[in-house]
């Protein structure tokens, strides 16, 4: 009875190993990098490591439902992904703190193809500063909106206080004493601002911070869109005595 057995499942397990099917399909090997550029400075956009995405969709195959892949921007407005397949994509910026971007359609993809996109910022950091007064910091700046007819509402300017040199939204030291020197506004462009284009300077409370380290500071302003993203400055190194 045994054997029998035993015999039976060696059928068994032949059969199945018949069935399966051999992946000889070459891995992903397509390279597709750029740069999200901002349409007034024609320099990268700030962003947060991580802190939007390339959205991307393949077209090469028409059956089924489009399903979308996202690609990470890096903090200095780039990304850079190696382990795409080749063919025709439709690709879009999304996620971060600009006005709606095009699309753009019917990229090739096929060995190594660089394709930069352009966005809108919500709105721009002027005269960003931060300044040690002993062991505290004070930080400053002033917001402009290139495009101000539709823009939501402004929500809040933040400090963003790392050890590393990844700073941002996706990485900052989450404390309390850090996070409360923001300054929440909530108000119109208008109702805040006024016909100008470019705001007041703005003094967020001071931030404790420690002798003999080390901080990468910055500050980032929101709108009341969806994804409640940043516009940066840039990244200012702090040595504390």
């Amino acid at each position: 009875m045994k054997r029998i057995y035993l015999t039976l499942l060696s059928f068994a397990l032949l059969g199945l190993s018949s069935c399966m099917g051999i992946d000889n399909y070459d891995e992903p090997n397509c390279r597709f990098y750029g740069n999200v550029v901002d349409t007034y400075t024609e320099k990268n956009i700030l962003a947060s490591q991580d802190g939007f995405k390339i959205r991307i969709w393949e077209r090469s195959w028409t059956k089924g439902t489009l399903v979308y892949q996202d690609l990470s921007v890096k903090q200095d407005g780039s990304y850079n992904d190696t382990k795409l397949f080749a063919g025709t994509y439709d690709m879009l910026p999304y996620g971060g703190a600009f006005w709606p971007a095009d699309t753009v359609k019917n990229v090739k993809l096929d060995g190594t193809t660089e394709q930069d996109f352009k966005v809108t910022p919500y709105l721009q950091i002027l005269d960003f500063k931060a300044v040690l007064d002993g062991t505290n910091l004070v930080i400053s700046c002033r917001l402009k909106a290139p495009k101000t007819a539709g823009l939501p509402d402004l929500r809040e300017i933040m400090p963003f206080v790392s050890l590393t040199q990844f700073c941002g939204n996706t990485n900052y030291i989450n404390i309390g004493e850090y996070t409360d020197a923001r300054l929440t506004i909530n108000k119109s462009w208008a109702d805040e601002v006024g016909t100008s284009d470019t705001s007041k300077v703005y003094t967020l409370a001071p931030i404790p911070v420690k002798s003999g380290y080390t901080y990468y500071v910055r500050v980032g302003a929101a709108v009341n869109d969806s994804f409640n993203n940043y516009n940066y400055s840039e990244i200012q190194q702090i040595s504390v005595p």
